[in-house]
């Protein structure tokens, strides 16, 4: 016990995070070695979920090399730690208990490190969307006399079930209509919250989603398709208007997950595929997206779009990587975005022959704001004193957001 109480306190005073980070990249290969039933708490069952796992080890490993307050850092290893523990788990109590913890660090961020009082706001309107949408998944349970015990739901319910079930996870997902806490949140939160909640909470309704897919049986996927449909366009208007560089990209990751949305409900083999890799592009994307705006915020203390400028004047490296990073986002070969986009596109014009020009108008719009945006923030003579070190972390999480071999290995 007094073995174990030292290395406690060494672990909080030596940098506790970095052992964690170490850790869990020895669980998550060993993972990757064994993928099988382990028992009911802990069910490790498909390389999907590992993939994910794999991802939110790398942006830990970014936050921590980055980061200078050690308090971010432990909350930050927290958040990780609970989102592994829901990528894997074996019983549908556990996973809603751990869907829900996965709040606590995030609210903590931003009430105590957000710099504006409107934090309060969108703290609140983090908790009640939480509460309002995640709190009839205990009803579904319940109605179901304990039969849903384990985390694939094969069960045949009514409409109205299904869309309660559905709708608990739509609040991360989070879906159109449902997403007025994410831009407040991001606003309103340190650079490293908007990381991890762009690029690892997000993943938790996407996660869940995937678990009750097979509750639709085809039957309840007309409402998610074009709530889907209607959410990627509106999101993408909603972009062009926005002036603030953290609020632009809050909006574009909505448009982005709208279209992994659209890309599940088909219920294909391929767009399965396309949508899981979707993930883990928006994942690094939508990472490398905050972390690049928040490193320009930190040394101008500006976040408006029509300010940001000379980049390339500034910093070549950070010229690049913005560049990569938005390019990335708008779907450019050969990124990961391109690959999953693609596939999405081929499922959704066999299917419906007259979405061409939705897509058409949906490309237009997405390339449009990453283009305005790039090219306004590369351009110009202003100077931004950028240390390239700061910006050199994000290197990692540039390499696999191209990473498609890697990623097509384990598919």
């Amino acid at each position: 016990m007094t073995l174990m109480m030292w290395l406690l306190l060494s672990l909080y005073f030596f940098n506790w995070s970095s052992y964690f980070l170490l850790l869990m990249l020895i669980l998550g290969m060993s993972m990757m070695n064994f993928v099988s039933w382990s028992g009911l708490f802990f069910v490790n069952d498909s390389y999907t979920y590992v993939m994910l796992v794999i991802m939110s080890l790398f942006i830990l490993g970014v936050v921590a090399m980055s980061e200078k307050n050690k308090v971010l850092r432990i909350l930050s290893s927290i958040l990780v730690g609970i989102c592994l523990f829901f990528f894997v788990p074996g019983g549908v109590l556990m996973l809603y208990m751990f869907f829900e913890l996965s709040i606590f660090p995030i609210v903590v961020m931003i009430l105590g490190y957000g710099s504006q009082i409107e934090k309060i706001n969108s703290a609140y309107y983090l908790l009640f969307y939480a509460a309002v949408c995640s709190f009839p998944f205990l009803f579904i349970y319940f109605k179901s006399l304990f039969l849903m015990n384990f985390v694939y739901f094969d069960f045949v319910f009514s409409w109205e079930m299904v869309f309660v079930l559905s709708l608990s996870f739509m609040m991360k997902f989070p879906v159109f209509f449902l997403h007025l806490w994410l831009p407040k949140a991001h606003v309103e939160a340190p650079t490293t919250a908007s990381m991890l909640l762009a690029g690892l909470l997000l993943k938790l309704g996407t996660a869940g989603f995937l678990r009750i897919m097979k509750c639709f049986y085809y039957v309840h996927v007309s409402f998610w398709w074009f709530l889907g449909a209607i959410g990627m366009l509106m999101a993408s208007f909603s972009c062009i208007f926005q002036s603030d560089a953290k609020s632009l990209a809050a909006y574009s990751s909505i448009t982005h997950m709208s279209f992994l949305l659209l890309s599940l409900v088909f219920l294909w083999s391929s767009s399965k595929t396309s949508g899981f890799m979707m993930m883990l592009s928006h994942g690094y994307v939508s990472t490398l997206m905050f972390y690049m705006v928040g490193e320009y915020f930190h040394v101008s203390g500006s976040r408006m779009v029509y300010y940001m400028n000379g980049f390339f004047s500034s910093s070549l490296l950070m010229g690049i990587l913005f560049s990569v990073v938005f390019m990335a986002n708008s779907g450019v070969p050969p990124s990961l975005a391109f690959l999953t986009e693609f596939i999405t596109i081929s499922a959704f014009m066999s299917l419906l022959k007259g979405g061409f020009w939705l897509v058409f108008l949906y490309f237009f719009l997405s390339f449009y704001y990453s283009i305005y945006f790039l090219t306004n923030a590369v351009m110009g003579k202003s100077y931004i004193d950028i240390a390239n070190m700061n910006v050199g972390f994000s290197v990692p999480l540039v390499i696999m957001m191209y990473n498609i071999v890697w990623c097509s290995m384990l598919m």
